[in-house]
């Protein structure tokens, strides 16, 4: 077997790996629902999947929340969110855990690179039983500045003493692409999430792909 041109993968999860959108929106409405804020649309949530709610939770209030507010919104948000984890909220896409299988049969490493917290993502991987796939698992808990920006990738490459050049960044928004493009890696696309085709072409990734064949054609290569 040939030696791959990536020895490490950068995941995004949701909307990447998993389909968590059902579970994202519910837990986004509830939590705006009960400290009695304009709930915002399925559509806006979604457009904002990619990056921490630290980030999208302003954007999407229709009112300024001062600190404390915001606080009790996460919370809302977090609880309802732990409440609806199941096999039935949090599904892997068809085809993923066989490509993720394949890559590391591969001796290709993989990490997780998400705008949740790394403990939800360490039980959203177990609850898929895809946790054992991972080298490793960043959370927006464990990175200096959030997705667009390259720091959480920089920081895994230097900690592993991995090369910019030999990795890639994978993602269903433009927040991941933008990312991996700023700290040198290869980008991938992918058009089963949360962002449409169009807009993720204004990103100029790499590859853009909308099957998993197609994504596996381009890790394994």
């Amino acid at each position: 077997m040939t030696k791959p041109n990536y020895h490490a993968i950068f995941f995004d999860f949701d909307g990447t790996i998993a389909n968590t959108e059902k579970l994202s929106v519910f837990a986004t409405q509830s939590a705006f629902a009960q400290q009695g804020l304009p709930v915002p649309s399925a559509a806006e949530i979604v457009m904002y999947q990619g990056v921490p709610i630290e980030t999208s939770f302003p954007l999407l209030s229709a009112n300024v929340l001062d600190e404390s507010a915001l606080q009790a919104l996460f919370h809302a948000f977090r609880s309802a969110y732990a409440a609806g984890e199941s096999t039935a909220t949090i599904q892997a896409f068809s085809g993923m855990p066989e490509l993720l299988s394949q890559l590391v049969d591969n001796k290709q490493q993989l990490f997780v690179m998400t705008s949740k917290k790394t403990a939800i993502a360490q039980r959203n991987l177990a609850i898929l039983k895809l946790d054992q796939y991972f080298t490793a698992i960043y959370g927006s808990d464990r990175v200096v500045a959030y997705k667009p920006a390259p720091d959480g990738l920089l920081q895994a490459l230097a900690d592993y003493h991995l090369s910019a050049d030999r990795a890639a960044m994978v993602g269903d928004a433009t927040f991941d692409i933008d990312a991996g493009n700023a700290a040198g890696m290869t980008s991938v696309g992918v058009t089963w999430g949360s962002h449409e085709p169009a807009k993720l072409r204004q990103a100029q990734p790499d590859y853009l792909v909308s099957t998993r064949a197609a994504l596996a054609e381009v890790l394994l290569r």
